[in-house]
């Protein structure tokens, strides 16, 4: 058959260009809908097409192949606005994958997918309107294999559905995320499946042979079952993971007769077990993995493991256990292989252990642990076990055989001493430990070098966060093969030169935050082997020539000095080190940096200099480094560099010198540097740039932000043919030239904010080809001239905070084509109409928030029909047209009308909008009838601040994808069951600030199984009402990360005791009435960043020994602003910056608003400061700043109205010595409150 050239897919990727524009020429009726794609060239005859946010609302004819002679093999068209599907919609063509998620179809065609039935393989149907599984339609695809239909609105099953049809080939079925609530039976048993996942429906009850026999992963995560349904496993040979995680399972059956003989893996974690029965799991003869972890285990029988024959992995961690029985174990023990028991109440070894043959792998972290004796584990598995964890118990002492063990870790103990043979007793059979953590312990001494005598195959130590004083000089000889040591947060004031001499084949040493003053010089010359040093937050004055000779540290990559005291850095300090890599000494006090400071170094790359004092630089002090790529000396005092400081620099790519004092910079310093990318100048005092001559054939990306630049002349920024990034945000500019930008031919982000132009001019932009985002908010614009854009050259364009009181129509003319997002935020726009955008077919966002408008017209939107996000809020609108919404995109996806004066919600006819804000207007009802396709996709509404007294059940029933939900601020009087049962999918509810609510009906918020977030205060008459106890209903809650709620109690003490803290991140409690805290009140929370917050409290004394009961936070964020303490030492049985012995970093405090004492129990605040000034970025540090000038002094009387942030700590000292009254007195009377609280209770 001849080939007819007319007739053949033009497409560009026909040349060598693999992606283009679909063009079928020759084919009438598909010709011109589809340019909207891009065609994918595969081979000679086959091609793929990809559709994104097409206005479609079906598919549209697809090419002919005998028109093509092309095969379309995959078709993908998402994020649109099909609605149905249409029959014979692909029969002209060969699709194998077929790709239309995230649309709205809701209906398909009998005969959709006729032609395709011997050819589509993956369908993917995900995040649609449907309510049914479409199996009729789909009933021919004899080749379909992956069949994806998650996040639908499929909420029934039909019995038998698939009985009929020939999907023999169909092995993956997805059907998560939507309103599933039973599986009846003979569902899926004529599908030969392999995967099933229902994952996050509502699925509460399985039917006996309701799946398939070939099975071998089910997933229904994130359910509501509230028990295992073995019936529904009953018979499957082939299953090998059973995935029921998050549901409500708060039971296990016993003796259930045998389901799976099958090795087969069982996930239970995050459910509510609280007892394991006998024989609980009786109906899995093999088990390869077992996980119960994150439950509320309290209770384990003897023989829950009764009926299984094999177990490899048993994960009982995050649970409440206490004791394990002695036989508990005992069916499993020549299989069990790894065990965790981490996070429970284990006060003692559990003997259980003790019969386990082949454990390679044991955590026992975070429990009660004080002793630990080698029998207690090793006595029959001492050859196998390869990993032991015991980290944050409480043991003082170390077991004295560890057989074959390879990972010890023993970190946040109470172990004092190290004594002789600590780590084994035999010389025949000396431990095989590799990796051994000590770290968080309260160590003081390390002087017996018998220690590890018979450890010899140790590679990696930590031995940070102790209190080490000192080191012998002889105590690391037996660690010949060491190759890793951190004693980093000790108290060491020396360097271990002597100690460190064994060492031979030490590679990593860091001894950050030790009192270290000096380096020693030619002492650890045996240290070849080191490649990375890092002596961090010591107090180190000065690196002198010899403190680290090249011929003794020929593999030294990394040096690390930051945040020392250094004031002297000498001339080749680093000379002969031709393997070093990396220097940073930012922190420091360097004032000057000499001649050949950094000089000969072949492979240094990386030179951090931020935060000295550098004033001067002198000639040659960078020279001969071919390899530098980043230099930064941000944050110094340097006016000008000297003009030969950079001396066969040249392959210097980024150079930060932000937060200088630059009035002038002339860059011939530079002159050598021949491949500059990336110069950072921001933050200086720059008025004038006349310095980028010799720079512009390279610059990629230049910051000139926050200068006192007025005017840019017009050949500044000529010449820049590789220039992306240029912001000259918060300088002084007046005006911008109309040639100043003309030759940028590849910039993309262009920021102007934050300056004073009044005006952009004709031509100004015209020259620039394609920028992402131009920003030119926060000026005083007031017009923009026509064609001051080029044509189509503007992608995101934020006008936001000018004087403009119209849409720049004239300007915009030129953006027709490729504007797809428009900010006229905070201006002074008065109407919106449909003729002000015209034009505009891509843009995607349109924000007008705090505006001056009053007027929305009919239809004021109807001409952006790739509208997706729409912002109107905080417009004075007065009059809204009854059909403003009219002929609204099909993409709309977020609407913000908060503070609009809206008194009913609006329609916006039929919009399936995902995020709707309706804040802060007169609404008090909702009238659903008129717009419910609008509710059935919002996953975020918030209507706080309105006049709702309820939120109806058939509203909220409606709301199936609702994730996100605030009502505050309303008069609402109850939270009954129906409105709460009808929310499954929330993640996010606030409720604060709701005075008349009287009740809450707790056990709905049961089924609220997916939520992470919850804010309940300031609701008064339910918080103070008798019969409403906050502890139910933080017990029938889920584990959520944040919690914001107010407690009516005096005395915060376990309150959260029922409540499941595990995944908690952010917890925040108030209450009027609080006054005392227990010691235990916090203990259980845990996690690596940790925000604790206790404000608006009649609270008057915290004790010291609170911050010990935080031991399971590794950053702490604490805020006690708003209450009536007195006095506040996180530091006082520690040392800065870390509040316990197990090393938990204090990263924030708040204090603001309380009647604080200034005296020399205060005085850790200006030692606080110190550490900030060092540690924290100039930006945040101004944010601490700013936070503690607002915390004052509110006795003594020397001091009254003081803030904090002004005192030093010898001001603080000598307000103690002169006040009129005795300290003491100030905290005796609560300390003595305190104490006889504590004996009572």
């Amino acid at each position: 058959m001849l080939v007819n050239p007319l007739f053949i897919l033009v497409v560009y990727c026909l040349s060598k260009v693999s992606v283009s524009v679909c063009r079928f020429d020759g084919d009438e009726n598909s010709r011109s809908v589809w340019t909207a794609c891009d065609c994918v060239r595969l081979t000679v005859d086959s091609f793929k097409v990809n559709c994104h946010a097409v206005p479609w609302i079906t598919v549209p004819a697809v090419p002919s192949v005998e028109k093509t002679e092309l095969h379309m093999t995959s078709l993908s068209v998402i994020n649109s606005q099909l609605m149905f599907l249409t029959y014979d919609a692909f029969r002209e063509q060969s699709i194998q994958v077929l790709d239309l998620s995230n649309n709205k179809i809701d209906s398909i065609n009998m005969n959709a997918f006729r032609g395709l039935e011997q050819k589509l393989y993956q369908l993917l149907l995900d995040n649609n309107e449907l309510s049914r599984i479409p199996a009729r339609q789909l009933s021919q695809l004899q080749q379909l294999r992956y069949l994806n239909l998650k996040n639908n609105k499929i909420d029934v099953i039909e019995a038998g559905i698939f009985k009929n049809s020939i999907l023999r080939n169909l092995r993956y079925l997805y059907l998560d995320g939507n309103l599933i609530d039973s599986i009846p039976s003979d569902a899926f048993v004529s599908l030969d499946l392999q995967v099933l996942t229902l994952s996050h429906n509502r699925i509460h009850h399985m039917e006996a042979h309701s799946l398939p026999y070939t099975i071998w992963y089910i997933s229904l995560k994130g359910n509501m079952l509230q028990s295992i349904p073995y019936e529904a496993f009953e018979g499957l040979k082939d299953l090998q993971m059973i995935d029921l995680e998050g549901n409500s399972i708060d039971h296990l059956q016993s003796y259930v007769s045998t389901v799976s003989n099958g090795n087969v893996s069982i996930n239970l974690s995050s459910n509510k077990i609280r007892t394991l029965p006998a024989a609980c799991f009786s109906a899995f003869q093999q088990i390869n993995k077992l996980d119960l972890s994150r439950n509320a285990i309290q209770k384990v029988h003897s023989e829950f493991l009764q009926g299984v024959a094999t177990l490899q992995t048993l994960d009982l961690s995050y649970n409440r256990v206490g004791f394990l029985p002695i036989k508990s174990l005992f069916t499993v023990a020549h299989s069990l292989s790894k065990i965790s028991l981490e996070e429970n109440e284990l006060s003692t070894v559990p003997e259980a252990l003790s019969v386990l043959k082949v454990l390679a792998s044991l955590n026992l972290s975070s429990n009660k642990l004080n002793t630990l004796g080698s029998d207690d584990i090793l006595s029959n598995n001492g050859n196998m076990l390869k990993e032991l964890l015991i980290s944050h118990n409480y043991l003082t002492q170390i077991a004295a055989n560890f057989g074959k063990l390879e990972n010890l870790d023993l970190s946040s103990n109470n172990i004092a001493e190290l004594h002789k043979q600590a780590f084994g007793q035999n010389e025949k059979r000396p431990a095989s430990t590799v990796r051994l953590n000590l770290a968080g312990n309260q160590i003081r001494r390390l002087a017996d070098p018998g220690v590890f005598i018979y450890m010899p195959m140790l590679v990696y130590v930590d031995l940070s966060h102790n209190n080490i004083e000192h080191i012998s000089s002889n105590f690391f000889h037996h660690l010949p093969t060491l190759e890793s040591l951190s004693l980093e947060k000790n108290l060491l004031d020396s360097f271990p030169a002597l100690a460190l001499r064994p060492i031979v084949k030490l590679r990593y040493l860091i001894l950050d935050r030790n009192r270290i003053r000096t380096l020693p010089m030619g002492q650890i010359e045996q240290l070849g082997s080191l490649e990375r040093i890092s002596l961090t937050h010591n107090l180190i004055h000065a690196i002198s020539q010899n403190t680290f000779p090249g011929r003794n540290f020929k593999s030294l990559k990394s040096i690390n000095l930051a945040f020392n005291r250094i004031t002297f850095l000498a001339s080749k300090a680093f000379h002969d080190l031709f393997a070093l890599d990396v220097v940073q000494l930012q922190g420091n006090k360097l004032t000057t940096l000499q001649m050949y400071t950094f000089a000969n170094l072949s492979n240094l790359r990386i030179v951090n200099l931020d935060g000295n004092q550098i004033n001067y630089t002198s000639e040659g002090c960078f020279f001969n480094l071919p390899r530098l790529e980043y230099l930064s000396l941000r944050n110094n005092r340097l006016a000008t560099i000297a003009l030969d400081a950079f001396v066969h620099v040249l392959g210097l790519e980024t150079l930060d010198l932000a937060y200088n004092k630059f009035h002038e910079f002339d860059s011939q310093f530079l002159r050598h540097v021949q491949n500059l990318r990336s110069l950072d100048l921001s933050h200086n005092m720059l008025r004038h740039v006349q310095f980028l001559d010799h720079l512009k054939q390279t610059l990629v990306n230049l910051n000139l932000k926050n200068n006192r630049l007025q005017f840019i002349h017009e050949t500044v920024f000529a010449d820049m043919p590789r220039l992306e990034y240029l912001d000259l945000t918060k300088n002084s500019l007046i005006s911008l030239h109309p040639d100043g930008f003309g030759s940028m031919p590849k910039v993309h982000t262009l920021l102007l904010g934050d300056n004073q132009l009044k005006q952009v001019k004709k031509g100004t932009f015209e020259g620039l080809n394609r920028i992402n985002l131009l920003d030119v908010s926060r000026n005083e614009l007031n017009r923009l001239d026509g064609s001051c854009f080029g044509e189509n050259n503007v992608v995101e364009l934020n006008l936001a905070g000018n004087r403009l009181t119209e849409v720049p129509q004239a300007a915009l003319a030129s953006l027709h084509g490729s504007l797809a997002s428009l900010d006229l935020s905070d201006n002074r726009i008065e109407s919106v109409e449909s003729t002000q955008f015209e034009g505009l077919r891509n843009l995607s966002q349109l924000l007008l928030r705090a505006n001056r408008v009053q007027l929305v017209s009919e239809a004021a939107f109807k001409s952006l029909h790739k509208l997706r996000i729409l912002d109107l809020s905080e417009n004075p609108i007065d009059e809204w047209h009854p059909n403003a919404f009219r002929d609204l995109s099909h993409s709309l996806e977020s609407v913000n009308l908060a503070d609009t004066g809206l008194y009913s919600v609006p329609n916006f006819a039929g919009r399936a909008v995902k995020c709707l804000n309706l804040s802060n207007n007169q609404i008090t009802s909702f009238d659903i009838a008129a717009d419910k396709a609008t509710l059935q996709k919002l996953q975020t509404l918030d209507v706080s601040r309105n006049r709702l007294r309820q939120l109806p059940a058939s509203m909220l029933n409606l709301l199936t994808n609702l994730k996100v939900l605030n009502v505050s601020y309303n008069p609402m009087v109850e939270f009954t069951d129906q409105m709460i049962r009808a929310l499954p999918k929330l993640e996010t509810f606030h409720c604060h600030h709701m005075y008349e609510i009287r009740d809450v009906y707790k056990p709905a918020f049961s089924s609220l199984v997916n939520l992470k977030e919850f804010q309940m205060y300031d609701v008064g008459k339910v918080v103070h009402s008798g019969f409403f106890q906050l502890d139910e209903l933080l017990a029938v809650l889920p584990g959520l990360k944040t919690l914001r709620i107010q407690l009516s109690n005096q005395t915060l003490d376990n309150q959260l005791a029922n409540f499941d803290t595990r995944l908690l991140r952010s917890l925040h409690l108030q209450g009027s009435n609080i006054k005392q805290i227990t010691l235990n009140a916090f203990k259980s929370l845990r996690g690596y960043k940790v925000k604790l917050a206790i404000t608006n409290s009649q609270l008057f004394y915290l004790p010291p020994q609170f911050f010990s009961t935080l031991n399971h936070i590794k950053h702490l964020y604490l805020d006690l602003s708003e209450n009536r303490l007195r006095t506040v030492n996180p530091f006082s049985t520690s040392r800065l910056p870390t509040v316990n012995s197990h090393g938990t970093v204090l990263q924030d405090i708040d204090l603001r608003n309380n009647p604080i004492h200034c005296d020399c129990s205060m005085r850790w605040v200006a030692d606080w400061l110190d550490h900030l000034r060092t540690t924290a970025e100039p930006d945040h540090f101004a944010e601490h700043v700013s936070k503690w000038n607002s915390t004052f002094c509110y006795t003594p009387n020397s001091l009254v109205g003081q803030s904090l942030w002004s005192l030093s700590a010898e001001q603080f000292c000598s307000a103690s010595s002169t006040a009129q009254c005795s300290p003491l007195s100030l905290y005796t009377l609560p300390l003595l409150l305190f104490v006889i609280f504590c004996l009572i209770h």
